[in-house]
């Protein structure tokens, strides 16, 4: 496509960047999830904008670092016109409904985590429909995990896996 091409990122204060008022996504949500990503992991994506500072696609991000009480953002300002902006604006939320998790993968990775609370992300609720049969969850009770303040992992035992059919 543009290959070659740099794009160019900048710090703006959270008040130069101005949310879409039409934004047709709810995602309050998923601030609290958001917020907790940018506390574990900093920045890893900026916030896309149009030439006058209005969001395209971010509008999470921009909320949560509101709620953590950031004075700024990594920004993007794209070159797309008005009626480009409100598609791929749409069409980023919606491409993400669009896939679908690999729950044996998923599991596999989640079960790798040991000093990482997922639950702040999210993954509160795990349900694998058509999945756990293959799968033995082991009660950590004797595992020897120690009480949270001595347990390096945040008092969370990890999960105990067994992927026999998966």
């Amino acid at each position: 496509m543009d290959e070659g091409k740099t794009i160019n990122i900048v710090y703006r204060r959270l008040d130069e960047i101005k949310p879409y008022e039409n934004n047709p996504r709810r995602n309050d949500n998923a601030v609290d999830a958001v917020a907790a990503s940018l506390k574990q992991f900093g920045w890893q994506q900026p916030i896309i904008v149009d030439k006058q500072g209005v969001i395209i696609a971010g509008h999470t991000s921009y909320k949560a670092a509101q709620k953590l009480g950031l004075d700024t953002a990594p920004v993007f300002v794209a070159d797309l016109n008005e009626e480009q902006a409100t598609a791929y604006r749409i069409a980023d939320n919606k491409t993400a409904d669009l896939s679908e998790w690999d729950t044996g993968k998923l599991l596999s990775e989640l079960t790798g985590i040991e000093h990482i609370e997922m639950r702040d992300f999210g993954f509160e609720d795990i349900d694998f429909p058509d999945f756990t049969d293959g799968i033995d969850l082991a009660d950590n009770e004797d595992d020897g995990a120690e009480d949270s303040q001595n347990n390096p992992t945040g008092g969370y035992a990890p999960i105990n896996c067994n992927l026999q059919n998966a």
